[in-house]
């Protein structure tokens, strides 16, 4: 989610989804299915009425209180607990023009810092993104080990999404050395047709020695300790945790269009699967 880098190791893949129907796809083979994991090591259905408090915390304000105004990205927004709520069996977090703190949008980030964390595995969320430009939505995982400086234990991004580019989704990974030397590698895939048209299931599949990105069960993306080099692979070993947000604005929002607000992120399910899961 942060992109304060001054180097950048990224790929593409151009993949129509209109070919995702065949047994494999350009990009790579499909990743594991959900089908062949029958139950999660984690999750969280939202079926409640409430945000499950055992499960996530909010993450209020703009940064500021840690010294990372605009959460380092330039960012509009601040972000509000009454923002984030559960109804109709999802989580909606919600991005409004409304003033607060000095801010003229709020949103709604939440996390599961200090409650649970994850070495490896399958890690998915069904959701339907925002449409608009100024929309940057973003599943992703931070470290639990919040000593060092970021991003020297690193940052794996699951999804991130800019209305300006509805088209395109991609995951990430930071690493390098301390801003403003810091590195990140991404990858994305296009679609004929806006992301936000409708549900689709974002994950990653990381194991010991690699991160795979995919959308719907289909690859679209790997990053593994050669594509860092010659920094070192930071993911083998520590544990993450994970964060849900909608930002306004910023490195990735870019230009906000005010007609396109209030807009939601809406997320049916999050839910983890064992590192081994095939």
């Amino acid at each position: 989610m942060l992109y304060l880098s001054r180097q950048v190791f990224c790929k593409a893949s151009f993949v129509l989804l209109c070919l995702w129907a065949g047994s494999a796809m350009a990009a790579g083979a499909a990743a594991p299915g959900a089908a062949q994991c029958e139950k999660p090591i984690w999750q969280d259905e939202f079926d409640g009425q409430q945000l499950d408090a055992s499960r996530w915390r909010h993450v209020p304000g703009d940064g500021c209180d840690q010294n990372l105004c605009g959460w380092g990205n330039g960012e509009e927004q601040w972000y509000l607990p009454k923002n984030v709520r559960v109804a109709d069996g999802a989580l909606r977090i919600t991005a409004q023009r409304e003033k607060h703190q000095g801010r003229k949008y709020t949103s709604g980030k939440i996390s599961t810092e200090g409650l649970v964390s994850f070495v490896h595995g399958r890690i998915e969320a069904r959701m339907k993104l925002p449409k608009g430009a100024g929309f940057w939505p973003a599943f992703w995982a931070m470290p639990a080990n919040t000593d060092l400086q970021w991003p020297l234990a690193g940052e794996i991004d699951i999804l991130e999404n800019s209305g300006h580019t509805p088209e395109k989704v991609l995951g990430a990974i930071h690493f390098g050395n301390p801003w403003p030397d810091n590195v990140h590698y991404s990858e994305s895939i296009l679609a004929p047709k806006d992301w936000g048209d409708e549900f689709h299931v974002y994950g990653v599949h990381w194991s010991e020695d690699e991160i795979r990105w995919y959308v719907d069960d289909k690859e679209y993306g790997v990053a593994t300790p050669k594509d860092v080099a010659p920094y070192p692979w930071l993911f083998n070993d520590s544990a993450f945790y994970l964060i849900l947000n909608v930002a306004l604005g910023g490195t990735l929002g870019g230009e906000i269009d005010k007609s396109v607000l209030p807009g939601e992120l809406v997320v049916d399910y999050v839910r983890v699967y064992a590192a081994d899961c095939p």
